[in-house]
Formats: structure tokens, C-alpha cells, sequence
């Protein structure tokens, strides 16, 4: 059993905490239970009702008409509701429900459904995305178990690996081949693969090395290989260089080599150079394989 605090709630659902204590004290709606401090936690079986409560009101539901139904009637509108679902913040909230009972069969169901619904593309960005930043909140406060973020991770890891694999293979008249990688230390998988398809989806050649790759592991590929690019994707940089130093690294050691970076610690790089491309948003990568690799496109 988990146990979390109101913030963690709010984190999870998107409900600000002074309108969870209102909807508990006005209509005696999710009542916390209280730790010999008085301060409020909430069990599984709480944040599961919260989830659907949240959900109806996201689905147009007033508070007060959702805190006269029992919580059986909650969990069945809720159901019914779902199978018409629109928004992507109830395709979240779903899925954190699957997470918490670690229901594979429904958390693949769920997603599939939005990525019918919206695309692979938006599923990622929107969805899948959503979902770990909430994940990732949890982990301040030390209230999520490990084994739920894998289980999320490779749930969507395998995912993305299915689109790929069902791409048609590219014809062998490519003039840019692109090396994508994590630098050694870096182990989130997900961003790397999903560029991998954005890349693919446009037509480009990929050379996917993989997450934690060595710096000989890079030379060798560009010695042996017709490597155009290299692409790194950071999110932690557990190297003990800074990012300006680690992204020279790789300008110095491959000058003939065009170098894309992306990620959230990108805002930490002032490092100039003509082989230096620095992808900032989500939107700069999502456009790179249609403007920067279809030059005629930029104007």
C-alpha cells in the first residue's frame, strides 16, 4: 500500500489542493485520512476514487452533482464515460489508474486508444509525457515505487519499438545518415526512441546506437559507417563534464561531423559552432526532420 500526501495528489490529478480540502470540507468528498500530526494522506484506494472524480469533472461533471453518487456510481460513470473520451488529460488520468494496479492489458488498451485517437506523435508528446512528468513529480517526495515508473516506461518504450519496426525499410540512396545516442551515463530511453521514429517517419537514415554510449563507441560507428550526424539526447548528464565541455568534446573529436543536441539541459549550452545545431522545445525537435533535413523547406 502507497501513501500520499495532498500535494501528491495534486500533482497526480491537476487539481489544485485548496480546491481538493473545499470539495472534502463543503461536500465531505474524498475524505483524507490524518497522521498524528493532522497533516492529510491518501491510500491507492483513495487516489483511484480521486481519479475518477477528477475525471467526471474534467468530463463536464459539477462537483456537486458527482458528491451525491456513491463511490460504486463514481467508478461506473466513470467507465462508461471513458469509452467516449476526448482529452488527452483523461487518457492521463487512466493510465496513472492502470500504473497504480500495474494492469499491463489495460494500460497497452488505453494507450493504443489515444494513439488512435490522436496519433503516435500526440500520444508521446501529450500523453505519454504528461504521464511521466506526474510520475516524475512523485519522486520528490519519495512516493513513487520504482517498479511503477518501468513498468510505465517499458510499457511505452515497447510501444514506440512496434512503430518502428512496422516502418517500410528506406532505400539505400540516402546522402545523410544520422548516429543517434545517449552520452555514457544517460539511461532514458524513451525521447531517444521516439526521435529515432520522428527521423524515420521523414525519411531519414538512423544508425541507433542506444542509451550510455561510450565515446569510443561514437568514434568507431563514424570510422566504420557513413555517418553525416551525430544526435545526443540529455536529460541528466551523469558524465562529470558540463555541457558545454561535453558538446566541445564532440565538435573537437568529429569536426567533420554536423552535431544535434536536444533535451532539457540544452538551455545550459553557450558553445558556439557552424557544426552545432541545438534543438531547444519539444517543437524545434519535432520540426528538425522536416525543415533542417529538407533545406528547401526553411524558406
Amino acid at each position: 500500500m502507497q501513501y500520499f500526501s495532498i500535494k501528491d495528489i495534486e500533482n497526480l490529478t491537476g487539481i489544485k489542493a485548496h480546491t481538493l480540502r473545499i470539495w472534502e470540507k463543503r461536500y465531505n468528498l474524498i475524505v483524507s485520512k490524518r497522521k498524528d500530526s493532522n497533516h492529510r494522506f491518501f491510500d491507492n484506494e483513495d487516489l483511484k476514487t480521486i481519479l475518477r472524480i477528477t475525471y467526471l469533472y474534467e468530463s463536464d461533471f459539477k462537483i456537486s452533482q458527482i458528491a451525491k453518487l456513491s463511490t460504486e456510481a463514481v467508478t461506473t460513470f466513470a467507465h462508461i464515460d471513458q469509452k467516449n473520451s476526448k482529452s488527452t488529460e483523461a487518457y492521463i488520468l487512466q493510465l496513472i489508474n492502470a500504473l497504480i494496479e500495474y494492469d499491463s492489458s489495460n494500460f497497452n488498451s488505453i494507450f493504443e486508444s489515444a494513439i488512435k485517437q490522436y496519433g503516435l506523435q500526440k500520444a508521446i508528446t501529450d500523453i505519454a509525457y504528461g504521464l511521466l512528468r506526474r510520475i516524475g513529480l512523485l519522486w520528490l517526495t519519495n512516493h513513487m515505487i520504482p517498479s511503477q515508473e518501468h513498468f510505465a516506461s517499458n510499457l511505452i518504450k515497447s510501444r514506440i519499438i512496434k512503430a518502428i519496426e512496422e516502418m517500410p525499410q528506406l532505400s539505400n540512396d540516402s546522402k545523410d545518415t544520422l548516429l543517434l545516442f545517449a552520452p555514457a551515463g544517460e539511461f532514458h530511453e524513451i525521447p531517444l526512441l521516439f526521435i529515432q521514429w520522428l527521423l524515420k517517419k521523414n525519411g531519414r537514415r538512423v544508425c541507433y546506437l542506444g542509451i550510455d554510449s561510450k565515446m569510443e563507441d561514437v568514434s568507431f560507428c563514424v570510422k566504420n559507417m557513413p555517418i553525416t550526424h551525430l544526435y545526443f539526447h540529455n536529460i541528466t548528464n551523469l558524465s562529470g563534464k558540463t555541457m558545454n565541455e561535453l558538446v566541445k568534446e564532440y565538435i573537437i573529436a568529429f569536426p567533420n561531423v554536423m552535431l544535434i543536441v536536444s533535451g532539457p539541459l540544452t538551455k545550459n549550452i553557450s558553445v558556439s559552432s557552424p557544426n552545432l545545431i541545438i534543438l531547444k522545445s519539444i517543437d524545434e525537435m519535432l520540426q528538425f526532420p522536416i525543415h533542417f533535413m529538407n533545406p528547401e523547406l526553411q524558406n
